[in-house]
């Protein structure tokens, strides 16, 4: 056992824990990253299932079904203060029911005007939605927590059943991501893992080699 440690590097162990962490937590988005991107059109007609990459212009968008804030609490008071909305969720038609759409406190203005056009096209015959909301996204499945808050949207305001949502299958969402940051993460990870790996390989030979040495070193019985 003895052995066995001295055999481990450390900075090698280190170097390799940091690569696979950044990678697990890079690798898919940018594997999606590479895909080749549907546009937001597309969506709207066929659908897209989770893992897709999504990029272009949104044409229409819903209501907001739920939202995400921060803020600051005084762990001695419990007093709240600098409350603020980082994130806006909007339903997003697509294919023959609805996404999610993930919208940063940036675009909430873009995305709240697209809102308004979308229904003032639907329901009084205006001018077909012209709002600048674009997003370079992927799809997955929608949180849990959100999924419940956007089946009861359906229900509440679009008359959705309980079979129709049933029929509908998993809520997706379309998630905005930074994959020109996120490529740059994966690629350190990789490098990390690999010059750790180096190192532990460099290491184990080392030591390995000094222990044979002094075992040949050694004469007499105490080798069997």
């Amino acid at each position: 056992m003895g052995n066995f440690l001295e055999k481990i590097s450390r900075t090698g162990l280190i170097l390799m824990l940091i690569g696979a962490v950044l990678l697990g937590v890079s690798l898919g988005d940018a594997v999606t990253s590479f895909k080749e991107a549907k546009s937001f059109e597309q969506v709207l007609e066929s659908g897209a299932v989770p893992g897709d990459h999504v990029a272009g212009r949104v044409p229409y968008l819903m209501d907001v079904f739920a939202d995400m804030q921060t803020w600051t609490e005084d762990t001695k008071t419990h007093a709240v203060s600098g409350k603020r909305t980082t994130f806006q969720y909007y339903v997003l038609p697509a294919g023959e029911g609805y996404f999610g759409l993930t919208v940063s406190a940036k675009n909430f203005d873009a995305a709240n005007k697209l809102v308004k056009q979308t229904y003032a096209y639907l329901l009084e015959g205006g001018a077909a939605p012209s709002a600048e909301l674009t997003a370079d996204a992927r799809v997955a499945v929608m949180d849990r927590e959100l999924a419940e808050l956007f089946r009861q949207d359906l229900r509440e305001y679009y008359g959705y059943t309980d079979e129709d949502i049933e029929a509908l299958g998993t809520p997706l969402m379309v998630e905005p991501r930074a994959f020109d940051t996120i490529r740059i993460v994966c690629a350190v990870g990789a490098a990390a893992l690999l010059i750790g790996a180096v190192v532990q390989v460099r290491r184990w030979r080392k030591v390995s080699g000094v222990i044979r040495a002094a075992k040949q070193a050694v004469q007499g019985p105490e080798l069997d």
